[in-house]
């Protein structure tokens, strides 16, 4: 760490029913160079034993809640609302941080101290530790990068607690899933969100991560409340004006990707399609040529 700060950091952990991994999680937030930060750790309705696995760690600095299941957006819409810190930062229960991040934080904030939301970066791991996705610099600021998918995640976001308090995660349940997408296209809409090109985190890639699992039916349902809940976003359509076709042409693309993994090859060509009518120079995007040969060689 460059320099001292006394900056409150709270770091949101939503979680539901990750006993076997949230002791690690929370272990990594211990671990940190920089110690002023309070861990909230809130329980989405777990019926397994996380409950004990938080209070096996004996530190003042974790405040567990356990609240009625209602989804991860409400889960952190929670913990902002009963953080005591002036930034905010988001960690899944079956994530890790690395000791250096919340000191790189810091420095960033007192290197720019008008920053509201930034983000590090982290690499995508299997569990046992091997990378399997190393972190890919962002632009600085992202904003103009993410009209092409959401290339951050709640891991290595950092905002202003008044600016979450005031945008806070839509908690709309069949949004669950991209509701980290459509918020930072909210605040994307009306502000910078910077990007500094170092490594603090590492998303565990586990066979029970829920981001991997699909319903085809509430999928679609999903990919159709984005795009409805940021069109009707006045300041959105207004900083994005035209682009904003351009972010639904990327859900659009995004859709067909998973529903061509899924085997769904009739829907994932009619998405396909659809992207390439909104936005024609999709077809140069890597992830629509996967589509292609999916849907080809199937």
């Amino acid at each position: 760490m460059k320099s001292f700060s006394p900056i409150l950091i709270s770091v949101v952990i939503p979680t539901y029913n990750r006993a076997g991994y949230i002791g690690d999680t929370i272990q990594s937030v211990l671990k940190q160079q920089y110690t002023n930060f309070e861990l909230i750790i809130v329980d989405d309705g777990s019926t397994d034993n996380t409950e004990a696995v938080v209070f096996s760690f004996k530190d003042d600095r974790i405040k567990y809640f356990k609240k009625s299941n209602a989804e991860r957006a409400a889960a952190r819409n929670f913990g902002v609302q009963k953080a005591n810190g002036s930034y905010i930062t988001f960690l899944d229960s079956d994530d890790l941080l690395k000791s250096n991040h919340l000191s790189e934080a810091i420095d960033f904030i007192n290197e720019n101290a008008d920053a509201v939301i930034f983000h590090l970066g982290y690499n995508v791991i299997q569990p046992n530790g091997t990378i399997i996705y190393p972190w890919k610099a962002l632009p600085d600021p992202v904003n103009e990068k993410l009209v092409e998918g959401n290339f951050l995640s709640c891991l290595g976001i950092f905002a202003k607690h008044d600016v979450l308090l005031q945008y806070p995660f839509n908690e709309d349940r069949e949004l669950s899933g991209s509701e980290d997408y459509e918020l930072w296209i909210r605040l994307a809409a009306r502000y910078p969100i910077r990007t500094r090109a170092v490594v603090t985190a590492s998303l565990v890639n586990h066979e029970t991560r829920s981001v991997l699992q699909i319903d085809v039916t509430k999928f679609l349902k999903r990919i159709a409340l984005i795009k409805r809940f940021l069109n009707e976003d006045s300041q959105v359509t207004t900083t994005y004006g035209s682009k904003t076709k351009t972010i639904f042409a990327y859900l659009d693309l995004y859709a067909a990707l998973h529903l061509v993994m899924a085997g769904f090859r009739a829907k994932a060509w009619k998405f396909l399609l659809g992207s390439l009518f909104q936005q024609p120079s999709v077809i140069f995007n890597y992830r629509f040529l996967v589509v292609v040969k999916k849907i080809i060689l199937f």
